[in-house]
């Protein structure tokens, strides 16, 4: 009582307020808050913190390779924000899910958060090598022998990569937090191993249009392969490409049998019993050129990357174009030629291991387990990223005016 009255304006702050006003702030300064004391830092690097993060509405943002040509042409626009990652890895195909990046290379996996700058690095395998030059196609995505897959198991939130040799006979799944690789039993029929899979609500998915056009699934929980029983109609190329969009399964393919060239974009119910064509975008005399380079034209790949708040959709290509389009009025437009993208883009503040683990690489090549961690800052990670809330001022008003809301409501 005596410590009260001498100190009669100490505001003292219940853990649970702390909570909702620091899941509220940007992300720099969660980042920055970590150093204030023990507990703060356990709450934002726990599980619960982290989901809580995620449900806070936020401006729709891409992620696109960094580099100081690419981001002097195109920051973002009104609906969309862009963010820019500059590591070695980063011009590398990679796999993405809720914001974590994998990385497959010939001997190595990395998998990266670049909004907490957290970078592992494991070994690959045996059979994880990269194929021949000659080999590679125009709709290679991957040059690497084995078919690979990412994604979140939405029961223990644990993050874990598959990677299937089907010359080998080789299927293995790693659980990140414990950096192990573990058999799978095999899939019930092989599918391509150089174009990408897409993780949607806790299973990947594989897209096989060449021997016959299929769908494998494998849930991250349980570890089983399944087929996906319900298409949606025949494809028209092997340029289609399978995504997740909006938490949704898709598939775009390019069709040229329909008057025009068109983009058609199928999206699956959360059921997995029916198929809708969600777009049909016209890209002839708009995208594609109908009399000059037909050739070249056709091997342009497209990829759904996200959906605004307002309804219009982003999509990008091979030839590093990034459009947007309006489906009210049928309105197209390219928002910038020369852009490297990745993924949408997700603040997710989970650890990816919060365990102790060596910090530098040992000799030679292991064949399971891990190899190589670094804790790399944030900065060196991404140099460049553009936030709404650019200096500390405005976050100190707003933990203010959250404090006074609060201790108005407790009086009241």
């Amino acid at each position: 009582m005596e410590e009260d009255e001498e100190n009669p304006s100490q505001v003292y702050i219940v853990a649970d307020v702390v909570e909702e006003i620091l899941v509220r702030l940007p992300l720099k300064s969660i980042l920055r808050f970590k150093t204030v004391s023990r507990q703060w830092r356990s709450t934002l690097e726990s599980r619960r913190f982290a989901d809580r993060r995620m449900l806070v509405p936020k401006k729709q943002k891409i992620l696109a390779v960094g580099g100081n040509q690419t981001q002097s042409r195109f920051q973002g626009d009104a609906e969309i924000e862009t963010v820019y990652l500059e590591c070695d890895e980063a011009t590398r195909p990679s796999l993405t899910c809720n914001g974590v990046v994998c990385i497959p290379e010939p001997n190595w996996v990395s998998v990266l958060n670049p909004s907490t700058g957290e970078f592992l690095r494991f070994c690959s395998g045996p059979f994880h090598y990269e194929n021949d030059m000659s080999t590679e196609v125009w709709w290679s995505e991957f040059n690497i022998n084995s078919a690979m897959g990412f994604g979140k198991d939405e029961v223990n939130g644990k993050y874990k990569v598959v990677s299937m040799s089907f010359e080998h006979n080789s299927y293995q799944i790693l659980d990140v937090d414990i950096g192990q690789w573990r058999k799978l039993v095999p899939p019930p029929y092989k599918v391509v191993t150089s174009t990408k899979s897409a993780c949607v609500k806790g299973s990947i998915y594989w897209l096989e249009v060449f021997r016959k056009f299929k769908i494998l699934a494998l849930d991250l929980h349980t570890e089983e392969f399944r087929d996906v029983q319900v298409l949606p109609p025949l494809l028209h190329s092997a340029a289609a490409r399978i995504v997740n969009l909006d938490d949704r399964l898709a598939i775009a393919d390019i069709c040229m049998m329909k008057p025009g060239w068109n983009l058609e974009i199928w999206i699956m119910d959360a059921q997995e019993e029916t198929w809708s064509m969600t777009y049909c975008i016209t890209l002839a005399h708009r995208v594609i050129s109908m009399h000059e380079r037909v050739i070249e034209e056709w091997k342009t790949m497209f990829t759904p990357l996200a959906v605004s708040k307002e309804g219009c959709l982003f999509f990008y290509d091979t030839k590093k174009r990034l459009f947007k389009y309006d489906p009210e009025t049928d309105f197209l437009c390219c928002l910038s030629s020369d852009i490297c993208i990745i993924s949408p883009f997700v603040e997710n503040l989970v650890r990816l291991h919060p365990g102790c683990v060596p910090k530098t690489r040992p000799p030679g090549w292991c064949r399971n387990g891990r190899s190589y961690l670094n804790h790399v800052p944030a900065s060196q990670i991404f140099k460049r990223i553009k936030l709404q809330i650019p200096n500390i001022l405005l976050t100190s008003t707003l933990v203010s005016l959250i404090c006074f809301g609060y201790s108005y409501r407790y009086r009241t």
